[in-house]
């Protein structure tokens, strides 16, 4: 055994009624839980050298209100480095808000709001314990990959759905990548899972707390094997969405047949990992669309409430003698087990064509060390690219050129619901882009000599 692992998780349902996240229509707190919320967390070493915490929590976002503290705990604790976490958020619409600026882009009422602060606080406290646990719960493992894939993902900016069945045409990534952990007894520890789709089955009016179809799917899963930790990290699934959705039961659904094609997966024989485990991280400096006081008055006179309502925030802010900011730090890691598998995480909600750019980029790019085991992406011989959304921040979408010149809410709208100024310049699909490409080298990947 090459490894080292513990996995862990700890409840982080609020008992009082907070506000919930994710819609901007909600006009009352929490009713009661359909099910529960969890921070979860994986900690795992190498013999070969390195280590990574994987963790995650069952919120709309995480940011640096969460992991900020975190960050300094692990350090001072245990001298974990900031490019060894790797936390995300499994963007459910149906946990407690927690960021103080969205109270007045959601309207929530004073004494709601006034409580966000210590709900930041709780949660963080919760998933550094669950961290904090896996680290202590650390025992020898093999560690494998496996993917698989699943369906009810449709990408909403496009066709969309017709009886149930999405168009041909839409642009979808329905990859479901699988990272197992089994003890000495072949008992599996930890699970961890993702999938490029909202979190959103559930109607927004169900104002009762609960992990939605990824909670659901971690659920079946820690049954199936009662001595794991399931771990969902959301893919690029910005513009993806369930199909169908509107109900509990349909989330159920959806939680029910992710969780069998995991289970089907894990009946199969997986590619072990075997090398050390490489981190690096950066942040990036995204330019953001200009904007003055004239543009602020056209939206304020504007016939629609959320330009009023953003006109109004910013207008404050520069009344006040503040400058808008003109840029925003986006933080970008990359994580390679050995050389199986290499995780992308970014931060944001990243659209579906981060998923199909940076696997084929980065597929074309890299070499496995020659593994004749056949691959769990769709080439043989090649690592497994992982693309991860929301993970680190969450200072919203975040497009590539195409979809910023299609426009709509990904390409722009959703940032009147944002404290952040404006929308990203075309700019950011590069800068991103280049940010990566620096990252994999320096995590010192297998790459193609030029011309080979």
């Amino acid at each position: 055994m090459n490894y080292w692992a513990g996995a862990a998780k700890v409840c982080i349902t609020p008992d009082e009624p907070r506000w919930l996240a994710g819609y901007a229509s909600r006009t009352a707190p929490a009713r009661g839980k359909i099910s529960d919320l969890y921070a979860s967390a994986l900690a795992l070493a190498g013999d070969h050298g390195g280590g990574i915490v994987i963790a995650s929590i069952d919120l709309i976002a995480v940011t640096p209100d969460i992991v900020y503290p975190i960050l300094l705990n692990a350090f001072e604790n245990y001298g974990i480095q900031k490019e060894q976490l790797l936390i995300a958020a499994t963007h459910t619409h149906y946990g407690p808000e927690f960021r103080r600026e969205k109270a007045r882009f959601f309207g929530i009422p004073d004494n709601d709001a006034a409580a966000l602060a210590s709900v930041a606080d709780k949660v963080a406290d919760a998933l550094y314990q669950a961290i904090d646990l896996a680290i202590q719960r650390m025992e020898p493992v093999r560690v494998s990959i496996r993917q698989t894939k699943l369906g009810f993902a449709h990408n909403r900016r496009r066709y969309g759905v017709k009886d149930g069945t999405p168009s041909s045409e839409d642009t979808v990534d329905h990859d479901v990548p699988v990272l197992e952990c089994v003890d000495a007894a072949g008992q599996c520890k930890a699970i961890v899972f993702g999938y490029a789709c909202h979190n959103t089955a559930i109607p927004p009016g169900d104002l009762r707390y609960c992990g939605d179809w990824a909670g659901f799917a971690k659920s079946r899963l820690e049954q199936s094997f009662p001595d794991a930790v399931a771990i969902f990290i959301p893919g690029a699934g910005a513009d993806q969405d369930p199909e169908p959705s509107g109900s509990v039961e349909l989330s159920q659904q959806h939680g029910q047949e992710l969780a069998s094609a995991i289970e089907q997966a894990l009946a199969q024989p997986g590619i072990e990992i075997t090398g050390p485990i490489r981190s690096a991280d950066e942040f990036v400096n995204l330019p953001l669309q200009a904007i003055d006081r004239q543009q602020l008055h056209i939206m304020l006179e504007s016939d629609d409430p959320p330009q009023q309502v953003k006109a109004s925030f910013l207008l404050d802010a520069l009344d006040r003698g503040e400058t808008l900011r003109t840029t925003y730090l986006a933080p970008v890691q990359v994580v390679r087990l050995g050389d199986e598998l290499m995780i992308v995480a970014l931060s944001g909600e990243p659209v579906v064509d981060w998923a199909h750019k940076l696997k084929r980029e980065l597929s074309d790019r890299l070499d496995s060390p020659g593994s004749s085991v056949s691959a769990p992406s769709s080439q043989a011989g090649k690592p497994m690219i992982w693309v991860a959304g929301y993970c680190h921040d969450m200072f919203g979408y975040l497009p590539t050129r195409r979809v910023q010149r299609e426009g709509g809410y990904e390409g722009g709208r959703a940032n009147l619901w944002s404290a952040i100024p404006a929308p990203f310049t075309e700019e950011v699909e590069d800068l991103i882009t280049d940010a990566v490409r620096r990252l994999v080298q320096k995590t010192g990947s297998h790459e193609k000599q030029r011309g080979s």
